[in-house]
């Protein structure tokens, strides 16, 4: 067993608990997303602490921008960019946190597909080599379990010859039922509609993975948006539009070539990433102000932004007054009662010493 499936073996464990549990596919998904979810959440309030941040920060970067305000020189941009960072390294905010949750998170969304993808190893518990027997008995070329599992559902009714498969092991397999409470087989590929004859209603997953994935980002962009922000620019709009269709566009095109089983987990995913939104929105709520409190909000940025320039030019001052050597201080020469006057006469002069 290789690191990467000791790390799955702890989620496929649970979704098995899950599905034994509760005797259903569909419940055993909702439960395993409830549960990712959950384990999920000190990532979700550490991006809405960062949004939090942001959002007070906002009037003052504002200030700076106003101040600034149609100049496009490179030199100016720069100026305001620094301006802008030393700002953030002040309030001890960084614009890279709110992406770390996100990356952290990504692993984990790969370790879940894989398990949801696997279900001989993770709800049969069949081992590598059974898969392999099963594999072969059913003359399967691909690696789709789901797929496997489908055809040994259909052919695997007796032992194989050679033992390979044993009468357990289809049992195990008669017994699994990877169908949406005994409707729509899950190990389908919506798709298959359009070839396959499969029913109708296949169809309508991908349209839910569609619209749940649509929703989630309208109400995310409503719950997250910063309540001192401009108004958004026509790019701005015109580029939220396009995230609006290509994103779950993607997702409804995954969702026809993919088993069921993952449309389903996708929607789960969706309706309990609003929900969390929700109420982290409730319970941790952006902070906003009225046009008077971002008024003096900026004008106390400004002062600062004075006062600090006021003490640069002032530690400039003293440097270059501590530079100046006008005046050069003679040092006297330590003589001995032993010194001839000869040595007195020859004496170098002495030497002179910078203030």
């Amino acid at each position: 067993m290789n690191l990467w499936e000791i790390i799955r073996w702890p989620f496929g464990q649970f979704l098995r608990l899950c599905f034994e549990l509760t005797g259903s596919y569909a419940i055993a998904l909702l439960l395993f997303a409830v549960a990712v979810k959950v384990l999920l959440i000190p990532f979700g309030i550490k991006q809405q602490k960062n949004q939090i941040s942001s959002a007070k920060l906002r009037p003052k970067i504002l200030a700076i921008e106003k101040k600034y305000a149609g100049r496009t020189d490179q030199k100016t941009l720069q100026k305001k960019q620094q301006e802008i960072m030393e700002l953030q390294q002040n309030e001890g905010f960084s614009p890279l946190s709110g992406c770390m949750p996100l990356l952290i998170q990504m692993p984990v969304i790969v370790i879940l597909y894989d398990v949801i993808r696997q279900p001989l190893i993770y709800l049969c518990n069949f081992t590598k080599l059974q898969l392999e027997h099963v594999r072969a008995a059913v003359a399967f070329d691909g690696s789709d379990q789901y797929q496997i599992f489908k055809l040994a559902k259909e052919k695997l009714l007796a032992p194989t010859a050679d033992g390979t498969v044993t009468e357990e092991m289809i049992d195990t397999i008669q017994s699994t039922d990877l169908t949406l409470f005994n409707f729509l087989d899950l190990t389908e590929t919506p798709g298959g509609i359009f070839g396959n004859g499969l029913h109708w209603l296949f169809v309508f997953i991908p349209i839910l993975v569609f619209a749940a994935s649509f929703l989630s980002m309208k109400i995310s962009r409503k719950f997250m948006a910063n309540p001192t922000a401009d108004v958004a620019t026509a790019d701005m709009q015109k580029s939220n539009m396009i995230m609006d269709i290509v994103m779950p566009g993607m997702s409804l095109y995954f969702a026809f070539i993919m088993p069921a089983a993952l449309g389903i987990y996708w929607i789960y995913q969706s309706l309990l990433g609003m929900l969390q939104q929700f109420i982290l929105s409730r319970t941790m709520p952006l902070p906003t102000y009225t046009p008077e409190e971002i008024r003096a909000m900026q004008k106390a940025e400004k002062e600062r932004q004075d006062a600090a320039r006021a003490a640069a030019k002032q530690r400039r001052a003293q440097y270059l007054l501590d530079e100046e050597d006008d005046e050069e201080v003679e040092i006297p020469v330590i003589r001995s009662k032993f010194d001839n006057d000869d040595e007195e006469d020859d004496a170098p002069p002495s030497p002179k010493k910078k203030k």
